[in-house]
């Protein structure tokens, strides 16, 4: 797999907040972090890549990472591309969650990465959000508590809206073309098994380059890509579940666990057995 797909940034704070707008022109590559992210798409045309799943973005959603989730945006060029993004420490919202009310409930993985709000509740929280911006920026007496206050005060207010389901939860893009949808579920459904993309293409009565060319086309990714991706993404759940490492690189379709090892070192920048790939800080990315 030619991609790196490494740790970047840092969070030495509590929380940082970036408020960016640009012409969607910048690329960044697939990476997670070890904190928490949130982001208030603002203006602009794209979408996000989150664990494997392509979501398109309307302006007013919220994105919500989690600790190393794998992720990436992608915004068209060309047009004017505003959003803001709050990075949030695990110690901070540990701290400040109690038994009651836990700040980390809404990057769970039982909820979906994309929130759309609608009317007063977007407005409610695009509010919060802007306010947090403006009293981090004065210089005012207590400008620091204010403003985290006003965070925490966002953070319940997004966790209750998903509670009531007062937001939508926009599903991922699928392919608009039968046949690569067909494609995409036999590739699902039998991800832990042995195929190559001369087979997809047989099975599918369709030329290999054809094939390649429309599924890059329509999921944004490679075959190759996502076969591996995915399996990857299937090998860290289980061995969160305590499956061995080694059990787990078989269970997902990889051939030897030397190249499984290698690949899970690129993707989560920690082998599997969870020592740290590479030593090297990786320049912040606000993306």
């Amino acid at each position: 797999m030619s991609e790196n797909y490494e740790k970047k940034g840092y969070l030495l704070e509590d929380f940082r907040l970036f408020h960016l707008k640009d012409n969607g022109e910048t690329k960044t590559d697939y990476h997670y972090h070890e904190f928490y992210k949130l982001l208030f798409f603002i203006s602009g045309k794209g979408g996000y890549f989150v664990e494997g799943k392509r979501y398109s973005l309307v302006p007013g959603d919220l994105v919500l990472i989690g600790r190393q989730c794998v992720h990436r945006p992608e915004f068209e060029a060309g047009t004017t591309c505003e959003r803001i993004i709050l990075y949030l420490a695990p110690e901070f919202l540990e701290r400040e969650s109690s038994t009651a009310c836990d700040l980390t409930e809404c990057f769970s993985k039982e909820y979906d990465h994309v929130l759309r709000p609608a009317g007063k509740i977007r407005q409610r929280l695009f509010t919060l959000t802007t306010d947090i911006e403006r009293e981090l920026s004065s210089k005012c007496y207590g400008n620091e508590i204010s403003s985290t206050g006003m965070l925490l005060h966002l953070l319940v207010e997004i966790a209750r809206s998903i509670r009531h389901e007062e937001v939508q939860k926009p599903s991922p893009m699928l392919p608009k073309s039968k046949r690569i949808q067909d494609i995409v579920h036999f590739i699902d459904t039998h991800l832990t098994e042995d195929f190559s993309i001369d087979e997809l293409a047989e099975k599918f009565y369709i030329s290999r380059y054809h094939m390649m060319r429309r599924f890059r086309e329509e999921t944004g990714t490679t075959i190759h890509a996502y076969v591996s991706d995915h399996r990857l993404l299937f090998a860290r759940d289980l061995i969160g579940r305590g499956i061995p490492a080694t059990d787990a690189c078989f269970r997902c379709g990889f051939g030897s666990y030397s190249s499984f090892s290698r690949a899970y070192g690129k993707f989560f920048g920690t082998t599997p057995s969870g020592r740290t790939f590479s030593d090297t800080i990786m320049e912040e990315s606000l993306e």
